[in-house]
C-alpha cells in the first residue's frame, strides 16, 4: 500500500508539471520577423542567442515604433501644418498669367449701313475682305497682387486657433510618450519582481532536495520511519510545481513586456536585474514623502506639469478661438489689389500695358443665418472643452490620491514583511535544528519551511510594489521622466 500511494502521488504531481510545461510551451515556439530577429541578436553574448535587455534599451524601444506614439506625432505633424497655413492668410498673394492666340482665318468682315433700293430700308451690308496681318497674333500678361486689409481679425483668431491646436497636440503626444514609459516601467518592475521569485522557488526547491536525502539516510540508518520520507517526497513535488508556476509566471512577464516594445511575445529575450534596495529605511520613504508633500500640494504641482492637463487648457483656447472666428463674420472685409494688363499682336509693344490699383469693401446682409449656426457650433464646442479640461482635473486627482494610497499601502507591507520575513527565519532556524536532535517531526519542518518561502515572497513583492507606488506617484505628478 505504501508503495502503491507513492507511485500514484508522483504520477499525479508528474502529470501537473507536464501540464503546467506544456501550457507555456506555444508562447516560447513562436518565431520572430527579420527585424525582431536583428533587433534580439544585436550586443547578444557570444553562443548565445539570448537578448539581455536593460531599462534603458527597452525605455528606448518603446519609443520607437509604438502605434500611439506614431498616432500622436502624426496629429501633431497635421496641427503644425494648420498653423503654416494660417500664418499664410497674413500674406499677401500674388499671381501671373501669360498667353498666346493665333487666328486661322485670313479675311474678315467689313461692316455698314446701306440703304435697299426696294424697300427704302437702312440695312447693315456684310463685305469679306482680305487681310492676312490683322489678328493674326495676340500676346497677352497680366500680373495681380492681392492683400486681405481687414477681415473682422478672422485671420487672427484662425492663427492664434491653430497655435493652440498646435500645442494640445504636442501636450498628448508627450503624455502618450510619458505613459507608454510609465507601462514598460511598470511591467519591466512586473518581471523583476518574478524573476526574484523563481529565485526564492528554486532555492527553496535545491533545500528540499537535500532534506530529502539526509532523510532518506536517516530512514536507511533506521532513526526515523517511511512515512517521513513520503511526506518529504510529496513537499518536494510540490516545491518543484512551485518552481514550475514560478517559469511560467516569468515567461508570461516578459511576453507582456515584448509585446509593449513591439517585439513577438515569444522571442527568446531576458532583462538585466535592476540595481534595487533590498532594504527601505525609514528615512529613506520620508525622504520621498518630502518630495511629494501633502495631497494640496501634489494636486499644484500635478496641475503645473501635467502634459495632458495642459493639453486640455490648449484646446479650451483653440475653441475660444473658434468662437472669435465664428464672430468674424459679422464685420466686413477690405481687400486692396494691384495689377498689370498688357495685349499686344508682337512681343515687346509693352507701351500698350495698363496699370490698376483697387480696393473692395464687401459686408454681408444676410446669409440665412449661417452665422448664428456657427456661433453655436463654436460656444457649443467651449462647453465641451470645459467639461473634458473638468474631467482632467478629476484624473489628475484621482491619480494623485491613488498614489498616496499606494505608498501608504506599500510602506506598512514594507514593515509588517520586514519583521514577518525575520520571524519566519528564526522559525525556520529552530525547527530545522530541532528536528535533527529527532525534537520535531517532519511536519513542523516543512511548515516552517513554507512559511519561510511565503515570507521571502511577500517580502519581495512588498519591495516592488513600493518602487511601483513610487513611480505611479510620479507619474500622477507629472515628474516620472525629469
Amino acid at each position: 500500500m505504501k508503495l502503491l500511494h507513492t507511485f500514484c502521488l508522483r504520477f499525479v504531481m508528474g502529470s501537473a508539471l507536464v501540464s503546467l510545461a506544456l501550457g507555456s510551451a506555444p508562447a516560447l515556439a513562436q518565431g520572430t520577423t527579420p527585424a525582431q530577429t536583428a533587433a534580439l541578436q544585436n550586443a547578444a553574448t557570444p553562443g548565445n542567442n539570448i537578448r539581455t535587455f536593460t531599462l534603458e534599451e527597452c525605455l528606448k524601444f518603446a519609443l520607437g515604433d509604438n502605434p500611439e506614439i506614431l498616432a500622436a506625432s502624426g496629429q501633431f505633424q497635421e496641427a503644425a501644418g494648420r498653423t503654416k497655413s494660417a500664418f499664410a492668410s497674413f500674406l499677401p498673394t500674388l499671381s501671373i498669367n501669360g498667353g498666346y492666340n493665333r487666328g486661322l482665318n485670313d479675311t474678315t468682315l467689313n461692316i455698314f449701313p446701306r440703304q435697299n433700293p426696294d424697300t427704302k430700308q437702312v440695312e447693315l451690308a456684310f463685305t469679306p475682305f482680305y487681310n492676312p496681318e490683322i489678328f493674326r497674333n495676340n500676346f497677352a500678361l497680366n500680373a495681380n497682387l492681392n492683400y486681405t486689409v481687414f477681415n473682422g481679425f478672422q485671420r487672427e483668431n484662425v492663427y492664434a486657433q491653430a497655435q493652440a491646436s498646435q500645442s494640445a497636440s504636442d501636450y498628448t503626444l508627450s503624455q502618450t510618450r510619458r505613459r507608454i514609459l510609465a507601462s514598460v516601467r511598470s511591467q519591466y518592475l512586473a518581471v523583476m519582481r518574478v524573476k526574484q521569485i523563481l529565485r526564492v522557488r528554486q532555492e527553496d526547491f535545491t533545500i528540499g532536495k537535500k532534506q530529502l536525502e539526509r532523510i532518506r539516510a536517516q530512514f536507511e540508518a533506521g532513526v526515523i520511519p517511511i512515512a517521513t520520507v513520503f511526506t518529504q517526497e510529496a513537499d518536494l513535488a510540490n516545491r518543484e510545481l512551485a518552481v514550475v508556476q514560478a517559469e511560467n509566471d516569468v515567461e508570461l512577464a516578459k511576453g507582456t513586456l515584448l509585446s509593449t516594445l513591439g517585439l513577438n511575445p515569444g522571442a527568446a529575450a531576458d532583462f538585466a536585474d535592476l540595481a534595487t534596495p533590498q532594504t527601505l529605511t525609514p528615512s529613506d520613504m520620508q525622504a520621498f514623502r518630502a518630495t511629494v508633500g501633502d495631497f494640496s500640494k501634489a494636486f499644484s504641482s500635478a496641475l503645473e506639469k501635467r502634459a495632458d492637463f495642459a493639453a486640455s487648457k490648449a484646446s479650451l483656447d483653440a475653441a475660444n478661438a473658434g468662437i472669435a472666428v465664428a464672430n468674424a463674420a459679422w464685420l466686413p472685409t477690405v481687400n486692396a489689389s494691384a495689377g498689370y494688363n498688357w495685349n499686344s499682336p508682337a512681343v515687346g509693344n509693352f507701351q500698350y500695358g495698363s496699370q490698376s490699383l483697387g480696393i473692395n469693401f464687401r459686408y454681408l446682409l444676410f446669409d440665412g443665418f449661417d452665422r448664428d449656426a456657427s456661433n453655436q457650433r463654436a460656444r457649443a464646442q467651449v462647453s465641451q472643452i470645459e467639461a473634458q479640461k473638468r474631467q482632467a482635473e478629476q484624473r489628475i486627482a484621482s491619480d494623485v490620491q491613488n498614489g498616496f494610497i499606494q505608498l501608504n499601502t506599500s510602506e506598512k507591507n514594507l514593515d509588517i514583511t520586514a519583521r514577518a520575513l525575520k520571524a519566519a527565519q528564526q522559525n525556520f532556524d529552530a525547527a530545522e535544528e530541532r528536528f535533527k536532535v529527532g525534537a520535531a517531526n517532519i511536519l513542523d519542518l516543512t511548515t516552517a519551511n513554507a512559511n519561510l518561502a511565503t515570507a521571502k515572497i511577500n517580502r519581495i513583492t512588498a519591495l516592488y510594489n513600493y518602487l511601483g507606488a513610487q513611480y505611479q506617484m510620479k507619474f500622477a505628478l507629472g515628474t516620472l521622466d525629469e
